[in-house]
């Protein structure tokens, strides 16, 4: 008798174990909801992110770069902005599924893969192919302007910056809320040419996200072809910029350290006609550390919305455009920017 109640109490104890086990595991992971609205297993400590894409990347560097995996490229022009600790992380690239880069992402194994833009059907399924590839939980996060604050709530949650992560929704919201106010009030709405590419004759269509920073603060984007939104990119000649007749002209960086789309369109004889550089307002959209208009739709947007506005509708957008940059890059980069720097960055974006 004594050795069965020896027997069954091992037995309980060896249970017990087994279910305390069982729990240590289970407790390692949470389940939570993206903002895809996709259930996704993660674990409960995030220790590291990588992001399939610049916009993800850029968006966890601001947060907390710390549990930044790797970059999607070789820093560049953002070097300089950058601090230097982070300079040597691994080259990841971009990924979506079937990409060559699985082995390199496998080396460095994050515990969290960001998926971040568009939040339809075809990038849910390319999440979900992602993480089978991978083996990886895959979240998906909301890259829209309109919801920049909740998107930085969202996931200074899961990598445990909160606090971090409010300060940066607050500003992001209360500039978007501003600034959707205020459109309300333009009378007079200028029409605007979007100037990209290497001679300046690419632009996005009208409601295209490409120009969504245009549509928010009342510029008429003159470009209004009937193309489909999901157009990102269109080619024109000059003679359509002519007939268009703008009266504002911005132009993308697209890689042109020399200005020369800006030079070109402000003394070539062929663009002079044009109401915009007749009446001089021909501007570059200030790129620093990334471009504050849409390549990549970062969080620059946010600053890069205020400084659209105010240069279109100075008397609706009233702000120190120089002041509020210096204000961004301190909160966003945790970088001091020196008037010299300033002046560098809107040399040919400001009236």
């Amino acid at each position: 008798m004594k050795r069965l109640m020896v027997f069954l109490l091992l037995v309980v104890m060896v249970s017990l174990a087994g279910c305390s086990s069982g729990e240590e595991v289970r407790s390692e992971t949470r389940t939570i909801v993206d903002m895809a609205g996709r259930e996704v297993e993660i674990p409960l400590e995030v220790n590291s992110v990588y992001s399939t894409g610049p916009i993800g990347t850029i968006f966890i560097y601001t947060l907390e770069p710390d549990k930044l995996a790797g970059w999607n490229y070789k820093l560049g022009d953002d070097r300089e902005y950058i601090k230097s600790e982070y300079y040597d992380l691994p080259i990841l690239g971009r990924f979506s599924a079937g990409s060559s880069n699985v082995e390199e992402i496998l080396k460095v194994n994050p515990d969290l893969i960001i998926n971040m833009g568009d939040v339809n059907e075809k990038y849910i399924a390319e999440s979900d192919d992602i993480q089978s590839q991978l083996g990886i939980p895959v979240v998906m996060v909301d890259g829209s302007l309109e919801k920049q604050g909740e998107s930085y709530r969202f996931l200074g949650e899961i990598l445990g910056v909160s606090e971090r992560a409010a300060e940066l929704a607050l500003y992001s919201e209360s500039v978007f809320t501003d600034i959707v106010a205020k459109e309300k009030d333009i009378a007079n709405r200028v029409t605007v040419y979007y100037a990209t590419g290497p001679k300046g004759l690419e632009t996005a269509p009208a409601g295209s996200i490409n120009t969504e920073l245009l549509d928010l603060v009342g510029g008429i984007n003159i470009a209004d072809s009937g193309t489909a939104q999901d157009v990102r990119r269109m080619d024109v000649s000059l003679e359509q910029v002519l007939f268009w007749n703008p009266e504002y002209i911005i132009i993308g960086y697209d890689g042109d350290p020399h200005h020369e789309v800006y030079n070109t369109i402000k003394s070539d004889s062929k663009w002079q006609s044009i109401e915009a550089v007749k009446a001089g307002y021909v501007y570059e959209i200030p790129y620093a550390p990334y471009d504050w208009f849409n390549r990549p739709p970062s969080v620059m947007r946010i600053l890069g919305v205020q400084w659209l506005g105010n240069l279109l509708y100075p008397d609706i957008y009233i702000l120190d455009i120089e002041e509020e940059t210096k204000e961004f890059f301190r909160l966003f980069f945790d970088y001091e920017l020196t008037d010299e720097k300033l002046n560098e960055i809107l040399e040919r974006s400001k009236k």
